[in-house]
């Protein structure tokens, strides 16, 4: 028990001094600027209750019926040791590059009603789930407040986040380390090694102008 406490505690200690590191970017940002078309966003996927693909599977589905949000590309799943707390089933782990127009505290709330409707339960933090949907980058933007920290604050340490977006977007940049998703990837595998398996069932890519194979549900 005592090991797991740590565990959490220095896990917390990881997590605020990420959000302050965000919200220090956040002033030195530009204010006001404007945007025309739709924002490139990428999210992280992950289950590790039940049918773990098939909650990945559904979650992108349920992103795309949305008429607001298109989605343009998505990574093969990753399985991973879960890192939250000990006797978890491994996960499944994918990332999705979505355009929208939505502004981001509207995206993490359709993100929510997507993981109510697939049955995440909020329990316990870091805990088993069927679903979680994460914003990791919203257009090069910051955002730091009580509901949302973009960029994800604990992103660029995740080799589970890293490794699937960089799949589908290695030249994007992390707006406040300043570096390509790649590089951070490259940086995280030497500190800890590279350990997940590779192109697990499921789709690879979605391509803009449709999705094939959704007839099931």
């Amino acid at each position: 028990m005592a090991k797991k406490k740590v565990k959490k505690t220095a896990k917390k200690k990881k997590l605020v001094k990420a959000k302050k590191i965000v919200r220090g970017a956040k002033k030195k940002a530009l204010k006001g600027k404007k945007r025309s078309g739709p924002a490139t966003v990428y999210l992280s996927l992950g289950s590790n209750v039940g049918d773990r693909e098939e909650y990945i599977e559904q979650a992108v589905f349920l992103l795309e019926k949305n008429p607001n949000i298109q989605v343009a590309k998505r990574s093969s799943n990753y399985e991973t040791e879960a890192e939250g707390g000990a006797d978890q089933p491994p996960f499944i782990n994918a990332a999705v590059e979505i355009r929208t127009k939505l502004p981001p505290h509207k995206l993490l709330e359709i993100c929510q009603e997507i993981e109510t409707a697939l049955g995440r339960e909020r329990e316990l933090e870091w805990g088993p789930r069927t679903i979680d949907i994460d914003i990791l980058l919203y257009e090069g933007e910051i955002v730091s407040d009580d509901k949302l920290q973009i960029p994800h604050p604990l992103m660029h340490e995740r080799l589970f986040v890293l490794k699937p977006l960089k799949e589908i977007a290695p030249r994007a940049i992390h707006p406040v380390l300043e570096k390509t998703i790649e590089a951070l990837f490259e940086e995280r595998k030497a500190e800890g090694g590279d350990k997940y398996d590779d192109e697990l069932p499921g789709f690879k890519d979605i391509r803009s102008g449709g999705i094939d194979d959704y007839e099931r549900w």
